[in-house]
């Protein structure tokens, strides 16, 4: 059986007195192996990546494991006590501010000493992330592995410019192997992304040679090279036109994908449409959601 050592991240100290910390799960195989580093919650809205690495960890302490795994569950504890996007106290986007600065604001030195604590010494990281409190997301990014991409299994891969600032962008800069997954999120199909996130998790292991095993290949995946986002430009009550059942899927173009109402004189306000003659769909909203304008609407890419 794997050893489990649990240690603690120290950050700072808050306002109230109590310590910034982050807690990382370390299982070391009894033979060598690479040494691979997960992470969630980096977003605190995001929180099926966090079950799913807690139900990871119980499976890891009877595999037979080669090398090590580090897990860190929640990298912003601070936002997923408030279930938000940006951190409470500097309302910054923690996923923005990497590598970080150990003298800026909050979450950039929460960023500074993350990396300086948990990226040394890592052949590999997967970073999990999902569509937060209301939306539901389904792709993987193609970082600088496309076959550690691939093994996670999603069905859209997409291979393009992310955003600057990413804890990813740090650790593929040290030559780190890297895959960021964006699953689930909006509660409707939990328990399902959730599976596939640890299922994910698992091949993508066996893939990195960590658990024995075969490498189970999907062959119906995509990549695709763009990726739209489509949002209201007028806040309200946002209904689905199409669900969540239509991720992986592609929509015809002019096809209603939601309509925003005034929630207190029902006013129509808005109408999105698929923009492309061919449209894969990305990220949806598979329930009547509140927005604001310029939230995360619909994600698209053109096939």
């Amino acid at each position: 059986m794997p050893a489990h050592h649990l240690r603690w991240i120290e950050i700072t100290t808050l306002a109230s007195g109590l310590p910034l910390r982050l807690a990382e799960h370390t299982f070391s195989g009894g033979q060598p192996g690479p040494s691979v580093g997960i992470t969630a919650a980096i977003h605190g809205d995001e929180l099926a990546p966090v079950e799913a690495l807690r139900q990871l960890a119980a499976r890891l302490q009877s595999a037979e494991l080669r090398g090590t795994v580090r897990i860190v569950p929640v990298v912003n504890p601070l936002s997923f006590q408030a279930q938000t996007r940006n951190t409470p106290q500097d309302m910054t986007n923690l996923n923005r501010v990497f590598p970080g600065d150990r003298n800026g604001w909050l979450s950039e030195q929460l960023a500074a000493t993350f990396v300086a604590e948990f990226l040394p010494g890592l052949d590999a990281l997967l970073d999990l992330h999902a569509g937060g409190a209301l939306p539901t997301v389904d792709y993987a990014y193609i970082e600088n592995d496309p076959d550690l991409s691939a093994a996670f299994g999603t069905k859209v891969l997409y291979r393009g410019p992310g955003f600057p600032g990413t804890f990813s962008h740090v650790a593929v800069s040290r030559g780190i192997r890297t895959v960021v997954t964006e699953l689930g999120g909006g509660l409707l199909r939990d328990r399902e992304y959730i599976a596939r996130t640890v299922a994910g998790l698992e091949n993508a292991l066996r893939h990195l040679g960590v658990l024995p095993g075969e490498v189970t290949r999907r062959t119906d995946q995509i990549v695709i090279e763009q990726l739209d986002t489509l949002r209201p430009n007028q806040g309200g009550l946002l209904v689905p036109g199409v669900g969540v059942d239509q991720l992986g899927e592609v929509v015809e173009q002019g096809t209603l994908l939601g309509t925003v109402y005034n929630p207190q004189t029902f006013e129509m306000l808005q109408e999105l449409h698929a923009p492309h003659p061919r449209n894969l769909m990305i990220l949806t909203r598979g329930a009547a959601t509140r927005v604001e304008a310029g939230d995360y609407g619909y994600m698209l890419a053109p096939v």
